[in-house]
């Protein structure tokens, strides 16, 4: 990193420190607004033939309904409209439909039904006494596709062999690790000539290494060794290889050597929650232009979509808790720079639409963290820490999908024996 990105990036995290203490993450005003219809409900009826969704409401809404391709989606934007109830989403096997998502915007709420393939629908809104009942119609384009085989029942007479079919195995937990920098782009450089992309690429495998080793949890890096990877090239790794979350390790720097201390970042949706973060921001998307050449606003078409479909406040909100979580866990390693998750608009988090973090893991430019960050004992503990705060995460999600009521007092006991 360059002495005027260091300075820039020194002055400002002592401008936003006061920022840091007086409050947390920044959100736009417009969220605190109360809407003036409640969802209440959701029905499925039907079958692979037809299926019908149902959306009850308490009163009549605004709604605009469109599909998405690639993959196959339902997109349903009920304006001025906001959750008035615990509603279950995620996976369903109701083919067509295979999956439900809830997420609040600034205008509304959104509903995205996710499809095992395309579909046409008819949609109404009509009135039952107190209630509102939006209904959609969904059609398969095509040959329907079954939920699962039928075995013909067996006839008295003549007995037929039924071969069970094989126990599903749960797709394993991906955690997508996106060691900084790489090649070319060393990152930031301490006074003894540490590089941000060595001590973060040797974090990153001891992270692996550790999941791995984890029943149900699998890890995927989007380099592993010293390489250049474009920032939009990171996404697209997650996207492929189906991450349920994404962890990007660097190593902070300033001119100022005494800071010290971790950092734990995620995706604003609406600008930074200090000038410290935003500077960090583009100080780190700075490094994709400079070293590998590659605009930042050149998108794929495929993650435009993904853009124009992402329900980005709950993503968001994932992102703070799992973010919290490791904040939380880093700060039993070393002293926390701040205490609470900052946000900005960092590249190599946009476009996912899984939770994700940007994690300073110490100041490289401190000559005491740089020491310890050239320390393989040191790397384990903060490998340690962010396994823990991921793992705290996943475990949470696994239970609250299970339907189970003591998710953290069970996750707590398992991370004290980790």
């Amino acid at each position: 990193m360059d002495s005027k990105h260091l300075a820039r990036r020194n002055f400002l995290l002592k401008a936003g420190a006061f920022a840091c203490v007086t409050g947390g993450l920044w959100l736009p005003l417009s969220n605190l607004a109360v809407a003036s219809t409640k969802l209440t409900g959701a029905r499925l009826a039907g079958n692979a033939g037809q299926l019908k969704f149902s959306l009850v409401l308490d009163k009549a809404v605004k709604y605009k309904i469109f599909t998405l391709a690639d993959p196959d989606r339902v997109v349903i934007d009920l304006l001025d409209t906001s959750l008035g109830g615990n509603l279950k989403q995620g996976e369903h096997n109701r083919p067509p439909l295979k999956g439900i998502r809830y997420a609040m915007r600034d205008d509304g709420l959104r509903v995205v039904l996710d499809m095992v393939q395309a579909v046409d629908f008819q949609n109404t809104l009509t009135q039952s006494g107190n209630e509102h009942v939006f209904e959609v119609l969904l059609t398969p384009k095509g040959r329907p596709l079954a939920a699962a085989p039928v075995v013909p029942p067996a006839s008295a007479s003549k007995p037929v062999a039924i071969n069970k079919a094989p126990a599903r195995t749960p797709r394993p937990f991906t955690v997508v690790i996106d060691a900084g920098h790489g090649g070319r782009d060393p990152g930031a450089i301490g006074r003894n000539g540490t590089k941000e992309k060595d001590v973060v690429l040797a974090v990153a495998r001891k992270l692996k290494a550790q999941i791995d080793r984890t029943p149900n949890m699998r890890a995927v890096m989007t380099r592993d060794s010293d390489e250049l990877v474009p920032l939009r090239r990171r996404l697209e790794i997650a996207h492929e290889k189906k991450g349920d979350i994404f962890v990007s390790i660097h190593a902070d720097a300033s001119n100022n050597s005494r800071l010290d201390g971790s950092s734990v970042y995620i995706l604003s949706n609406a600008g930074a929650s200090s000038e410290a973060a935003r500077m960090l921001a583009e100080s780190e998307n700075s490094y994709d232009i400079k070293f590998s050449g590659v605009s930042l606003s050149d998108t794929s078409e495929r993650i435009a979509s993904v853009l124009l479909d992402l329900s980005k406040n709950h993503i968001i909100d994932q992102s703070l808790i799992v973010a919290k979580s490791v904040l939380r866990e880093l700060s039993q390693v070393s002293a926390p720079l701040r205490s609470k998750v900052e946000s900005a608009g960092f590249m190599v988090l946009k476009s996912l639409d899984i939770p994700s973090l940007l994690v300073e893991t110490a100041f490289i430019s401190n000559p005491y963290e740089e020491r310890r960050l050239r320390t393989p004992q040191y790397q384990q503990q903060l490998a340690d820490a962010l396994f823990r705060g991921v793992k705290r995460y996943q475990m949470v999600q696994a239970n609250e999908l299970d339907g189970t009521m003591e998710a953290s007092v069970e996750t707590d006991q398992v991370l004290a024996q980790l």
